[in-house]
């Protein structure tokens, strides 16, 4: 019996279409869809993402995604994918506790206790520096006598220089916040996002409960996520509603 994988690329190939198209599409990105065809699994995200993958990969197909899952599903049950079950995350396994030092608990206590020691090291030595050199400077500050022609106005002098330092100021202050469109995704339960600003190369990532990225880009940003209902989003400063249901697979583009 042909793997899951060779079904979906058969039902592509059925199509005429290629793994370019069908990523230029859908944004997923090229690799996950060779992966997807070739059964790695163990190189892909949690199986919840996967399911979208197919989901998106299907309907690109212009063919019923439902029937699909199910074959996907009984591909799994039958023992297809033996290392693929329902586990959060399947590509990490936890290694069991062995009875080596570094294992056990002292060994943690141990690490703990010397990286506080050095930490109130670093700021004793960093306060104490900071006292003599103050000391040392204050001790040997110049003093500098200057004598002014007649008729000399030094508010005048230091009205000017106090504006004209200040406008440079401000005028950089301007040019960095101009151009640039600020993105800020949290996660409120486990994800996987694809962001691709209009500025630079998309980046795919995992993100885990409280995590918070920010990304930047000129105008506009594409974004795609496995978990809908799982992503909080703020764009240039505004928080957005609520992108779709939890686990729903969702590409959109912003503004």
């Amino acid at each position: 019996m042909e793997s899951f994988g060779a079904y979906l690329k058969g039902l592509r190939e059925e199509k005429g279409k290629t793994l370019e198209e069908i990523a230029e599409n859908t944004k997923i990105a090229v690799a996950n869809l060779h992966f997807l065809e070739s059964d790695r699994y163990e190189l892909l995200p949690p199986r919840v993402f996967v399911k979208g993958f197919i989901r998106s990969y299907v309907q690109e197909l212009g063919l019923s995604p439902e029937a699909t899952i199910r074959k996907f599903e009984e591909f799994t049950r039958d023992g297809e994918l033996p290392d693929y079950g329902e586990e959060e995350h399947p590509v990490f396994h936890q290694q069991p506790a062995g009875g080596s030092f570094i294992s056990s608990k002292w060994f943690t206590v141990a690490l703990s206790t010397a990286g506080v020691v050095c930490l109130v090291f670093l700021l004793v030595a960093g306060v104490t520096r900071l006292f003599v050199w103050d000391n040392h400077t204050k001790g040997r500050q110049p003093v500098v006598k200057t004598s002014q022609p007649a008729g000399y106005d030094r508010s005048a002098v230091e009205t000017e220089e106090t504006q004209v330092a200040d406008k440079p100021a401000a005028a950089g202050t301007s040019r960095a916040q101009a151009g640039k469109k600020i993105l800020e995704i949290k996660a409120l339960q486990s994800t996987w996002i694809r962001v691709e600003p209009d500025s630079g190369p998309a980046e795919e990532l995992m993100m885990a409960p409280g995590d918070i990225q920010v990304f930047t880009a000129k105008e506009s940003f594409s974004v795609q996520t496995g978990n809908a209902g799982g992503i909080k989003l703020r764009f240039d400063g505004r928080e957005l509603p609520t992108l779709g249901r939890v686990n729903q697979t969702l590409s959109l583009t912003l503004p």
